[in-house]
């Protein structure tokens, strides 16, 4: 029995050395998606030194196209969230594909999208973002080979501004974090949200929203909540700036279960 047991302890010590070389050379790829805070207001000439540098091991796609992370006078949380993920993770190749449009409510990002629905946000003109975030995504990567790894979520506000779609919400966004799922790899990706906090006085309803993303997170698994509250901003109170931005990239980071 004890010969027996030490043959097995040494057979599973062996599939471990075999099997970590593939582990540690896998691709990360994350997605990176919403509407103007995921867009970002983040000033790039304010970045601080070790920023403006691109990480050895990160390739960055916005809206299609590779790009360095410092590339365009703002920035979302793809700058801190890069160099975060890139510490973790120094031997991983890591892809970052971001895809974002401003001002876009959940009724834009509609799996079954119908630009009646989305014209109640007004945004009918932006197109099926779900179709287009999917283009956009299967473009920059090669699921036989590779797998997404998280998807980070930053959106909301929209929705805020318009109560009885508000009040939409929770389903809106639950039906959206399923199919996308289903559509990517049919497996269940890692999805973080981060909360809402716009002005009340523009947003009326941010609090029904940020009581929606968190009913989701919590109904659904592997979700997690990404706290905003105490992040700074800009002077419209709307926007993260470029301190906030950095924050909120961090903490993204901290969350990711590959």
């Amino acid at each position: 029995m004890r010969l027996k047991r030490s043959l097995l302890s040494i057979v599973f010590l062996g599939l471990l050395v075999w099997v970590a070389p593939v582990s540690a050379k896998q691709e990360l790829i994350f997605i990176l998606a919403g509407q103007s805070n995921m867009a970002g207001q983040g000033e790039r000439s304010k970045l601080p030194a070790a920023y403006r540098r691109n990480p050895a091991n990160v390739s960055y796609f916005y809206n299609g196209y590779k790009t360095p992370l410092n590339h365009f006078a703002h920035f979302g949380p793809e700058i801190g969230f890069a160099h975060a993920i890139s510490k973790r993770f120094p031997r991983h190749q890591i892809k970052i594909v971001k895809f974002a449009v401003g001002g876009t409510s959940m009724l834009a990002w509609a799996p079954n999208w119908s630009a009646q629905r989305a014209n109640l946000t007004r945004n009918a003109s932006a197109g099926p973002l779900f179709k287009k975030l999917l283009q956009t995504v299967n473009a920059n990567y090669d699921d036989k080979k590779t797998r997404i790894s998280t998807v980070l979520w930053v959106q909301g506000e929209a929705d805020a501004k318009y109560p009885a779609v508000a009040r939409q919400y929770k389903n809106n966004l639950r039906n959206f974090v399923i199919a996308l799922r289903r559509r990517l790899d049919n497996r269940m990706t890692q999805f973080l949200v981060a909360g809402v906090n716009p002005p009340i006085k523009q947003f009326p309803a941010s609090a029904l929203v940020n009581r929606a993303q968190k009913q989701v997170v919590s109904s659904l698994p592997n979700m997690q909540f990404i706290r905003t509250s105490d992040l700074t901003k800009r002077a419209d109170q709307l926007h993260y700036d470029t301190s906030g931005q950095l924050r909120l990239g961090k903490r993204f980071a901290r969350m990711v279960r590959p």
